[in-house]
């Protein structure tokens, strides 16, 4: 298999096309990813593929989520599409540094926001604003964050599996639903006030 990363100028025009909060690999606080999002859903990833752009110099990788639940009070359709950098077509692989992954079969909860230049879904603030969602002993819900970004090493599926069931301190389900409607309200979220 031939490999590909992408070249420094076509990381560039790629962060150059993304809104500029977007565009800044710095952690954003919560309140501000949750309000910059058009929605924030629990759903299932069915199907992934990858495809290049118009030009043949981007490969994307597009998801079909199927939405179980949207957050902060905003409502959508059953089915949604997410359009994210990097992935592999007929044997190139680019790999887009501290983006996210997205893989047939999670169970995810992501913040999502239009590209600039289409109204394509994407994850809105990199791996940030992406939540796998993991079962506690005790059958609650819980999110962890997702430890596999593009271009980083990889852990193996074992490794990935124990680190992201290890953590039984998640955030529930229902604490991040509390969280992005706060966030929404502009009021400061009840879990950061205990802290």
């Amino acid at each position: 298999m031939h490999r590909r990363s992408l070249s420094l100028i076509t990381l560039l025009l790629i962060v150059s096309a993304m809104p500029l909060s977007a565009a800044q690999f710095i952690v954003q606080p919560f309140e501000r990813v949750a309000t910059e999002s058009k929605y924030v859903v629990r759903a299932s990833v069915v199907d992934t593929w990858s495809a290049w752009d118009a030009s043949q110099e981007v490969i994307y990788t597009y998801a079909t989520l199927r939405v179980s639940r949207y957050f902060g009070e905003v409502a959508g359709p059953d089915t949604l599409v997410v359009r994210e950098v990097g992935g592999t077509v007929d044997g190139y692989t680019q790999e887009a540094i501290g983006f996210p992954a997205i893989r047939r079969g999670e169970q995810v909860v992501l913040f999502l926001s239009e590209w600039d230049d289409s109204t394509d879904l994407r994850i809105h603030a990199y791996n940030q604003g992406k939540y796998l969602v993991r079962m506690r002993q005790d059958r609650t819900e819980v999110l962890v964050a997702d430890p596999v970004k593009q271009g980083e090493e990889r852990l193996s599926r074992e490794q990935h599996r124990f680190e992201a069931e290890a953590d039984d301190n998640g955030l529930t389900i229902e604490e991040f639903s509390e969280m992005v409607d706060a966030a929404r309200a502009g009021e400061k979220p009840h879990a950061a006030r205990r802290q």
